[in-house]
């Protein structure tokens, strides 16, 4: 039963709609978007006739679901509260901030720090296809499409991932569990947007990095420099396969 307010001046008004995004908005706007990325790039674009290896579809692919999900996003803000609520809001840049930003870093850079130790490539790790897979993407990155990617994956990827994983799904949980768990369950359901085998371990330490700066410092952005600075380093890590 919905519960109206009376105003001291007599005036009935309806109550205000909560600013923390529902459970079920925040799971439609997860598959949204990868169904978006799968369509894009598996459908649209090899019927467009562009190689799925290829980096200018992978840019693509990247950058138009975004494009898709944050036109969904720009007309939810509009909900009084609803940017606060989905840590859309500068964070206190001092030495929690930073500590905090340092400990996401190094929580994300894991994976690469074990590759590093064990002299294998980005590409070798995980299933012997992957090698395939990696030398196919480098064979087509050159000149306008190295840049393409590398501002699809270092920027755009980041920005989208950040309010949607950390900002939508650790704003929904934050005040519903403890914070521990909403790291856990923002960092595996962050692991099915990147499920091939070589990102399952990169994917789920970026994710417990980055949900650590959401949850200490009640802003996405520290999380989203973190994701950038990873990404910038996993690209250039790739490049060595």
């Amino acid at each position: 039963m919905t519960e109206w307010t009376i105003r001291t001046d007599g005036a009935v008004v309806a109550p205000m709609r909560s600013p923390v995004p529902s459970l079920w908005l925040v799971a439609a706007l997860l598959v949204f978007h990868q169904v978006a990325l799968t369509v894009i790039h598996y459908g649209i674009g090899p019927a467009l006739g562009f190689d799925p290896g290829s980096a200018w579809l992978v840019s693509a692919t990247i950058v138009v679901a975004a494009i898709l999900v944050l036109l969904i996003i720009a007309l939810d803000v509009r909900t009084p509260g609803r940017s606060h609520a989905i840590l859309l809001t500068l964070p206190r840049w001092n030495a929690r901030t930073f500590g905090t930003m340092l400990a996401g870093l190094a929580i994300a850079q894991i994976p690469l720090g074990i590759l590093e130790l064990q002299g294998a490539t980005v590409w070798q790790a995980g299933a012997g296809s992957n090698l395939e897979v990696g030398r196919a993407l480098l064979a087509s990155i050159s000149g306008p499409s190295a840049l393409a990617l590398l501002a699809a994956t270092v920027l755009v990827a980041p920005m989208i991932e950040e309010l949607l994983y950390r900002g939508y799904l650790v704003g929904a949980l934050i005040e519903r569990i403890p914070a521990a768990v909403v790291a856990v369950i923002s960092a595996l359901t962050f692991v099915t947007l990147h499920f091939e085998p070589a990102n399952l371990v990169a994917s789920l330490c970026l994710g417990l990095g980055a949900a650590l700066c959401a949850l200490r410092t009640r802003s996405i952005l520290p999380g989203l420099l973190v994701h950038i600075a990873s990404n910038g380093f996993g690209m250039w890590y790739v490049t060595l396969g």
